[in-house]
């Protein structure tokens, strides 16, 4: 059609196109420069398009002249010569347009993308694979197996990477640089090192079995692996659900299901336990799974009723959050329900602890009982405070009727924050563990006559016996603490329903914890690390939605950078957005080492026997947590490229792409570096130190230990 020359003033089809074509690109272009004081490009883009338009112009304006007088000079040659030329001026100037907007806005470079992907697709199975070896292998021998071999694969990869980066630029395949080209060559060269050896390389067990070897048949019959599949099966169709942009944008729908499915499958467990289980101490464990499954189910629900609405969501979509639809500041009510939070979450964390009498420890007395208390009240107030100016501003009131709390506000924020990072957790790191003594009196004697056999026997019979309090769960009650002090931190950056939600987060992580640990107690032979960690995660990012959060740019809430500060502080502000935002994933990471440590006693026989397996199942546990989030991202990842040339790309693929990253690398350092490496490993080197006692003298006839 563009060959065509039987246009009403008889001007060639193709140049007719393309002027047109270029006319609406330059009122584009003019249009956004206008609305748009931020639009990029630089003065001489815009001067160099305007003279090539321009010229174009004035070269059509020439052929137009030419051929005004003499119609049919449009068949002579030199005429379409000229033609030919105008043609080609503004093809010119559609091509160095489309060029530098495509530079600009879309340029997808096929090399970054495939590394990328294959980066995240390896990270991904070595962490699972990291989890196989735990079980069997300590992290010491792994690294020592891995280091030199992941070396030398980098150095492989970094050089392989450089030479293929020069083959395709010189092929304008891709214009990735040589900086980039290591990087991901040093990248997949440890990855694929690390991941052949943990899933290929043959291995001796390093680690002593502490429970008898299962057959393949008990462990395919076994109630634990239907569950640990079930998890598994939740986490793929999390990562699938990016697949469709329908289901990307309601991800927090499908997340709620996904745990629900998850917990409904732990209380049919704890249900079958309880029926066919003959042994008593079997069913009070299922029982006590059941009730706690149970409770999170409900809590999930509850959590569930506070959302914010995507933009893609409405009309179907009412938000909660601020407690009305077309509310834009919590209301006074919210704010002080979320005082409720300042006496539940310390009761219920007492609750927990009370059960291996944990709570009578000193740590446990002046942290939790008060401490705890005071710094969620000075939060709660603060936001109370918070509500009440911010309704009285928003309501028209009279300028005499001035509401000002904002000095009160800033010193209550930070005595909140400075009794819980300094009194907090300076009394967790000097003692950390929730241990108290009692001395008990021995039961009196039966009357009768005394004989000199009977009078021997009391005589060496001990008159007082020592009682260690919280031994039974010293590790798990003395990391938990630290915990609280992470969630205290984390409470405050929260708006009213965020307290709310996040409170019951750490509730139902709580739950969580003492549900597998009755599985544990009925299933002795039993690991179910895959699917606990599986559900901490999954009620990560179930919170994250209820704490009034979207995978959108325009749900982060910037209000919240100015907690406890008076004006902007970069750096401060932006840490308080990012714990704003990432809240419930950091509080769920650093829960990820209760699943190992919780009611382990200081004389287990694991210490005993294998005290080194502490630290391979604690990496183990935070492999399987980070390997979940490494799914999503990959999945994510997968998508957007998929996805890349799709009309919902910027609105629905790409942020969920780009939220992903930082949850993926926060939680990867949280749980590694902070949870595990520092705050599990002080715990266990300090009960290493004390873990050989078996029991304690006491002095005859004294109540001295």
């Amino acid at each position: 059609m563009f060959a065509s020359d039987t246009s009403a003033d008889g001007e060639w089809g193709l140049l007719r196109a393309l002027r047109l074509n270029a006319a609406q690109t330059m009122r584009y272009l003019d249009t956004y420069v206008e609305s748009s004081r931020s639009h990029g490009f630089s003065d001489e883009a815009l001067s160099t398009w305007k003279l090539m338009h321009q010229r174009a112009e004035a070269s059509y304006a020439e052929l137009a002249a030419l051929v005004a007088n003499n119609p049919k000079a449009r068949r002579q040659s030199h005429v379409m010569l000229v033609e030919e030329r105008v043609a080609a001026e503004y093809y010119a100037f559609m091509r160095v347009v489309l060029g530098t907007l495509r530079q600009m806005w879309a340029q997808f470079d096929p090399a970054l993308i495939i590394s990328g992907l294959v980066v995240l697709v390896l990270t991904t199975v070595s962490l699972i694979a990291v989890y196989v070896r735990s079980r069997h292998t300590s992290l010491e021998a792994m690294v020592a197996r891995l280091w030199k071999q992941c070396a030398t694969g980098g150095v492989i990869g970094v050089v392989l990477g450089r030479a293929l980066s020069i083959v395709l630029v010189s092929q304008s395949i891709s214009h990735i640089s040589l900086l980039e080209a290591s990087a991901a060559g040093l990248a997949i060269g440890v990855m694929a090192t690390s991941c052949s050896l943990l899933l290929f390389a043959a291995g001796d067990n390093e680690l002593p079995s502490i429970s008898r070897p299962e057959s393949l048949r008990a462990r395919l019959c076994n109630p634990s692996m239907l569950l640990n599949s079930i998890a598994c099966g939740m986490a793929i169709m999390h990562g699938l659900a990016f697949m469709s942009n329908s289901f990307t944008f309601r991800e927090d729908g499908i997340v709620l299901h996904l745990a629900q499915t998850l917990i409904l499958a732990l209380v049919h467990l704890a249900l079958y336990l309880v029926m066919s289980s003959s042994s008593a101490k079997q069913k009070a464990a299922g029982y006590r799974a059941f009730v706690c499954g149970s409770l999170i189910m409900v809590l999930n629900r509850a959590a569930s009723y506070s959302t914010v609405c995507r933009e893609e969501q409405l009309p179907g979509c009412t938000p909660t959050f601020y407690g009305l639809p077309s509310a834009s500041i919590s209301s006074v009510s919210l704010a002080a329900a979320n005082l409720v939070m300042v006496w539940l979450v310390p009761f219920a964390v007492l609750r927990v602890l009370k059960r291996s009498q944990s709570h009578r420890g000193m740590v446990a007395k002046l942290w939790i009982s008060i401490g705890m208390r005071i710094s969620m009240g000075m939060s709660a107030a603060y936001w109370l405070l918070d509500s009440i100016d911010g309704n009285h501003s928003t309501s028209g009131a009279a300028p005499g009727k001035k509401s000002d709390w904002s000095d009160l506000r800033i010193v209550l924020a930070r005595m909140a924050v400075g009794i819980a990072l300094g009194g907090g957790f300076a009394a967790w790191y000097s003692s950390p563990f929730c241990l108290d003594v009692a001395i008990s009196k021995p039961p009196p004697q039966a009357a009768g006559p005394v004989t000199r056999s009977s009078a021997k026997a009391q005589a060496s019979s001990p008159q007082h016996t020592a009682v260690v309090l919280g031994y039974g769960n010293a590790f798990g009650a003395a990391y938990l603490v630290f915990v609280t002090v992470v969630f205290c931190a984390l409470y405050l950056v929260q708006q009213p329903m965020g307290g709310i939600t996040i409170s019951l987060l750490f509730i139902k992580l709580l739950l969580c914890v003492e549900a597998f640990d009755s599985l544990r107690d009925a299933l002795v032979t039993s690991s179910l690390l895959p699917a606990q960690t599986t559900m901490i995660a999954i009620l990560a990012y179930l919170d994250y939605f209820s704490t009034g959060h979207q995978f959108t740019l325009v749900s982060i809430q910037w209000s919240t950078a100015f907690i406890g500060v008076r004006e902007m502080q970069l750096v401060i502000c932006g840490i308080i957005v990012a714990l704003n935002t990432l809240g419930s994933f950091i509080l769920a990471s650093v829960c990820v080492p209760m699943a190992v440590l919780w009611n382990e006693s200081l004389g287990s026989r694991v210490l005993r026997l294998a005290p080194e397996s502490f630290v391979a199942r604690l990496g183990g546990a935070a492999a399987l947590y980070v390997g979940y989030h490494a799914v999503v991202a990959t999945s994510s990842a997968i998508n957007a490229a998929v996805f890349r040339r799709h009309l919902m790309v910027w609105k629905i693929f790409a942020p969920r792409f780009m939220f992903s990253v930082p949850v993926f690398l926060v939680s990867t350092v949280v749980v590694l570096l902070l949870a595990t490496g520092f705050a599990a490993m002080r715990v266990l080197r300090l009960g290493i130190n004390v873990g050989n006692v078996r029991g304690l003298p006491v002095a005859r006839d004294s109540g001295r230990v």
